[in-house]
């Protein structure tokens, strides 16, 4: 039976106009016990109405062919507030994995708003976050289905660390230009290395093949593959916004409906490099890659990943080591990151299979480096002015319990080095 205070609340939402359900939404706090889904469900399903209503056949959010100049304003405060609530509920419900409506997801993801990208993400990790009590009970995992064909190349970021575009390096380009202000034209950056860099990070590279319709000898029609590219240096001196761009190429190009989604995120990449909207970029890609790592049926896309960036976790520790170079925001996300990889492969034999070469698995002196940092953390705590502090020690003690949970010997060996005592009365003492 449905709880009266919950049932209240959903009751005023629902006989709210559902153009104004930002007003009754605005107000909600988690103030209930805890959680049940079912519970819920109504609320999830008015959810659903009104992004049928209100998103589902915005033509800038399918990609289509012909995205008119003339699109209705996009609600942004209504969706921001149906995502932080969908988001707190996920977060405070542990029965969870009959959500539906990912479909939503896809098309929100498409925003050329990183706002509203990053409220999806966050929705999205709170509905895939692998609980660490849970790691030894079967079908813990949650799906994101076809939404992993979106989440890999928002997790990819810039590039790969071959190419030159790794995300530590990104990540410290773009604290370096938010330090020293904005560099509007790359003659504003000091040296040929930082030249270097800014030129690939805001190039728009982005290669597809197209089918092509071919005749053989024997007249039986067989299809060839093109290989279209596309190579726009320095995106960001561009006058166009990013759906502009896109809508440029898909004419000039016929770039098909399935690579539209790459293509524009790879513009609002090379746009945000070393701009305004970097640091959003950076957690954007971060958060991508947490909910790639811990969907249950992401193997083919994090093999990809993996193949493609396989340093990928020691960029990671980079960051989370940085200290005071990096945002508080950032390293923790960095860090979440590595909680999410340790999960996912303690909690699946196919997960386990595709993370097995990731350094985080592998070597364990990176392990005790992480326990190292909580432990400076903690010491530091009273002094922290950062009030990202907190949440930082909170995604490395997420760590620290998932290691303990995932090696058999990790907990005798955890307080014999003293982090167990150090982490408790020190936490006890703030």
């Amino acid at each position: 039976m449905q709880p009266p205070k919950i049932k209240a609340f959903i009751d005023k939402v629902i006989k709210s106009p559902l153009h104004d359900i930002a007003i009754p939404l605005s107000g909600f706090r988690w103030e209930y016990s805890k959680g049940n889904f079912h519970h819920w469900r109504p609320l999830f399903l008015h959810f659903d109405t009104y992004f049928k209503t209100h998103v589902s056949c915005r033509e800038d959010l399918l990609l289509s062919d012909n995205i008119s100049d003339d699109i209705d304003v996009f609600p942004k405060n209504s969706v921001l507030q149906i995502l932080r609530v969908m988001q707190t509920i996920l977060e405070n419900c542990p029965n969870k994995s009959s959500f539906g409506g990912l479909e939503h997801f896809q098309l929100l993801l498409a925003s050329t708003d990183p706002d509203i990208v990053l409220a999806t993400l966050e929705t999205l990790s709170a509905l895939v976050k692998i609980n660490p009590s849970k790691l030894s009970v079967s079908g813990k995992l949650i799906g994101c289905g076809s939404l992993n064909s979106h989440l890999l190349p928002l997790a990819q970021g810039w590039g790969s660390k071959e190419e030159g575009l790794g995300l530590f390096s990104c990540v410290m380009a773009n604290e370096k230009s938010q330090e020293e202000g904005l560099c509007l034209f790359p003659s504003d950056v000091d040296n040929e290395s930082d030249k270097s860099q800014y030129r690939l990070g805001s190039t728009l590279h982005f290669e597809f093949h197209v089918a092509t319709q071919g005749t053989s000898t024997s007249s039986d029609r067989s299809q060839s593959s093109n290989l279209c590219v596309i190579h726009i240096p320095e995106l960001n001196l561009q006058g166009e916004d990013d759906l502009s761009t896109l809508k440029h190429y898909i004419s000039k190009h016929a770039v098909p409906p399935e690579h539209r989604f790459s293509l524009l995120t790879r513009i609002r990449y090379a746009r945000a490099f070393r701009s305004s909207t970097c640091r959003q970029y950076t957690r954007i890609c971060l958060l991508a890659f947490i909910v790639l790592v811990q969907s249950s049926d992401a193997h083919d896309e994090l093999a990809s990943f993996f193949a493609n960036e396989p340093e990928y976790t020691n960029e990671l520790i980079g960051l989370v080591r940085s200290e005071d170079a990096i945002p508080g925001t950032i390293r923790t996300l960095a860090m979440l990151a590595l909680a999410a990889q340790l999960a996912a492969y303690s909690s699946s034999h196919e997960r386990a299979r595709v993370l097995s070469g990731s350094s985080i698995i592998s070597a364990s002196g990176n392990r005790m480096i992480l326990l190292g940092v909580l432990q400076k953390a903690v010491s530091s705590l009273s002094n922290a002015r950062d009030p990202t502090s907190l949440s930082f020690i909170d995604a490395l003690l997420q760590f620290y319990l998932l290691h303990v949970i995932s090696s058999s010997s990790s907990g005798s060996s955890m307080r014999g080095s003293g982090y167990g005592s150090h982490s408790s009365t020190s936490s006890a003492g703030h």
